[in-house]
């Protein structure tokens, strides 16, 4: 394997060595050139779209959209700092053109993005969905990999940036202008982005030499050359980065040359690349049914559905409500007319629903993390009610069988099954059997029981009928105030909820453990009302903190800390602090040592032959090798001697012996560094009948 990757990147480097220099070179003419034909291209395909007939806004989307790739390209080259001479104007420039395209400059300038983006499309590719690489690249690039502050100031000026310029698309021009000019043109910039994806991928399916694809011209204009350059980049990455990236503005002028002076060059039409999709499909196909059937499977559990129509298997009702208000909340949004005082009415419906499931169903009554008075458990109760996610008891038996099962087929939500399952699916198909969980307590509180005998016309008057009485009553919108503050605000709220189960299951960080699949995420934690530190809540789950940091975004913790003042919460429990810090260090060692697996410390010393001292110095002596003892340890310097920092001298004089003394501080105490490379150069251990006459 190691041998077949060095010849790859020996095939790259000599086609890249003839290269000549001036490719390399930047130019700030050209690169302002190539920004405004990017930029007016796609002003060009918004006029386009403002002015044609409806029956021919296909051209203009399509056009619009493939020179939103150029955009791209452009931004791309400025991360990498291969567009403007000056890295601040990069910077710039490149933060500006990702912002309509929703992604983090921050994000293209890290070295691992390839490794992650070759991960899955390899999966992806070879399925029938590899139409989606682009959009799942676009998850990844805004709600992970927060590790670092300028990821972190990255992504929040982008999320500054959709805040404002999404509302104001939708108030200039509606929901369907918000579709028209931005939405759709973005989808089809996604299904070039995944093409040029799988390109990358297939370039070097076939072999060592890589293989460049062929667009329409007017189409690689419009892209700006982005199929060649995301090969440029692919030879990059596959050379562990030491082959640099000519300038985005010489992509087309490299491969020229490339093609004139290097044969092994193969190149493919667009089509041909697309059509590649349907043979690595039926291959995946024939390989997966091969595996089942020489792979013994295990008997087939019996279902109570076994002999009953798919659509026995289905809550009708729950399906109906959950796909219905989303349809209803479109059409309110779309056919109401704008008052500020309706959508901030829904924001408030939202936003109380919210805080009522995080701070009552979950922490309250799930887990028990604290205790209330009556007045605010009738409150938190009412609050999360309107919500829309059933009663305190039902919720509360999902949520305790969650925790007690988690990722297991008796989980509820198992993620397991699948980021869709864990997110709705749970709700809408039937279950074989109920989980098994306890919640007599809650059976007891008079609270909780009268919530759950009357929860259907509670949930329906103060979720829809309430808001739509305020809008009605006070500024005569009906409509709005049921479909918007009513409707509207209950399936973002829902949504967000549903979040905790899959998303806060699927991106950031295990924290404190990785024995399951919670994982702590501060940008997962805004949509969930502070929930998306699920790794910490999973471990710790009686803590009534999600977020432990004070700067954490944690709206329940602070609301039942600031009732604590007053004496209306009580008996908040906490994990001892020392625990959290444990956690850490375990994760924290677990991580080193699987990178420490990854990298070459030299063959272990149990391993190691033994040699006496006379052996080592006849072997100097007479074979010319140049070793030399530490340590009781043997290494072979040959290769390391020129390069030695305090000259070769130094190493001459110990050749045959021992430099024990020398090395550990008589003449020069050495770094790690230095003991790191002795590692990787030690051939022997000195013979234990050589120690034993010392």
């Amino acid at each position: 394997m190691t041998s077949s990757i060095t010849s790859v990147q020996e095939v790259l480097r000599d086609m890249v060595s003839k290269l000549p220099k001036d490719v390399f070179e930047k130019s700030t003419t050209r690169a302002t050139r190539r920004l405004i034909a990017s930029v007016g291209l796609v002003t060009l395909g918004v006029v386009l779209v403002y002015n044609l007939p409806w029956y021919l806004l296909p051209i203009g989307w399509f056009f619009m959209g493939t020179a939103c790739c150029g955009i791209f390209s452009v931004g791309y080259a400025c991360g990498k700092n291969l567009f403007f001479k000056n890295r601040a104007i990069n910077y710039t420039v490149g933060t500006i053109l990702m912002l309509p395209l929703m992604y983090p400059l921050e994000y293209w300038k890290r070295s691992e993005v390839h490794d992650t983006i070759v991960d899955y499309v390899r999966d992806v590719s070879r399925t029938p969905y590899w139409w989606l690489c682009s959009l799942r690249q676009w998850a990844v690039s805004t709600v992970s990999s927060l590790d670092s502050g300028r990821m972190i100031v990255s992504a929040g000026v982008l999320y500054a940036f959709v805040a404002i310029f999404v509302p104001l698309m939708t108030y200039g021009f509606g929901l369907w202008g918000l579709f028209k000019f931005y939405l759709i043109p973005l989808f089809i910039y996604h299904l070039w982005m995944s093409t040029f994806m799988k390109a990358s991928y297939l370039s070097f399916e076939q072999g060592d030499n890589p293989t460049f694809f062929r667009l329409p011209r007017f189409v690689q204009y419009l892209t700006q050359d982005f199929n060649i350059g995301v090969i440029l980049t692919r030879i990059h990455n596959q050379t562990n980065s030491v082959i640099p990236i000519p300038p985005a503005y010489k992509w087309k002028e490299a491969y020229q040359v490339l093609k004139k002076e290097y044969e092994g060059i193969t190149e493919e039409t667009f089509f041909d690349v697309l059509q590649k999709v349907g043979p690595s499909v039926k291959k995946s196909l024939q390989t997966i049914k091969s595996d089942v059937a020489t792979t013994e499977q295990p008997p087939k559990q019996k279902s109570k559905f076994d002999g009953k129509p798919w659509y026995e298997r289905i809550f009708w009702t729950t399906t109906i409500f959950l796909f219905a208000t989303p349809a209803l909340s479109i059409y309110g949004m779309a056919t109401t007319p704008f008052n500020w005082r309706t959508y901030l009415t829904a924001f408030l419906s939202y936003y109380i629903a919210g805080i009522g499931i995080t701070a009552g169903y979950h922490r309250l009554f799930s887990h028990r993390s604290y205790d209330a008075s009556w007045p605010v458990r009738v409150v938190l109760t009412l609050m999360g009610t309107t919500a829309f996610e059933m009663s305190v008891i039902e919720w509360c038996h999902d949520h305790r069988a969650h925790h007690r099962y988690t990722d297991t087929d008796k989980d509820p939500y198992n993620v397991k099954r699948g980021f869709w399952w864990a997110h709705m699916g749970w709700l809408i198909f039937k279950r074989e059997t109920e989980p098994e969980a306890d919640v007599e307590d809650l059976k007891k509180d008079w609270v909780l029981r009268l919530q759950h005998k009357y929860y259907a016309p509670l949930a329906i008057g103060l979720g829809f009928l309430l808001p739509m009485w305020i809008c009605g009553h006070f500024w005569g919108d009906w409509k709005g105030g049921f479909l918007i503050a009513g409707i509207a605000s209950k399936v973002l709220m829902m949504q967000c909820t549903f979040c905790i189960n899959s998303l806060a299951h699927y991106i950031g960080e295990a924290t404190y453990t990785d024995q399951r699949s919670p994982r702590d995420s501060p940008i997962t934690s805004l949509v969930t009302f502070g929930e998306g530190y699920h790794n910490f809540h999973h471990e710790f789950p009686y803590d009534y903190r999600n977020g432990i940091h004070a700067s954490a975004y944690d709206p329940g913790k602070w609301l039942i800390c600031f009732l604590s003042w007053f004496g209306l919460t009580y008996n908040l429990k906490r994990f001892p602090a020392e625990l959290f810090q444990k956690g850490k260090i375990q994760m924290a060692e677990k991580k080193a040592a699987e990178e420490r697996k990854k990298l070459f410390w030299g063959k272990p010393l149990e391993e190691l032959p033994e040699m006496t001292r006379i052996q080592v110095r006849d072997e100097c002596n007479k074979s010319g090798q140049r070793l030399i003892i530490l340590n009781d340890v043997v290494y072979d310097v040959s290769e390391f001697e020129a390069k030695h920092p305090g000259g070769v001298q130094y190493i001459k004089d110990y050749i045959g012996k021992d430099a024990t003394k020398a090395f550990e501080g008589v003449v020069y105490n050495h770094s790690f560094a230095a003991r790191n490379i002795l590692d990787t150069l030690r051939v022997a251990k000195l013979s234990t009948i050589d120690k034993k006459q010392e």
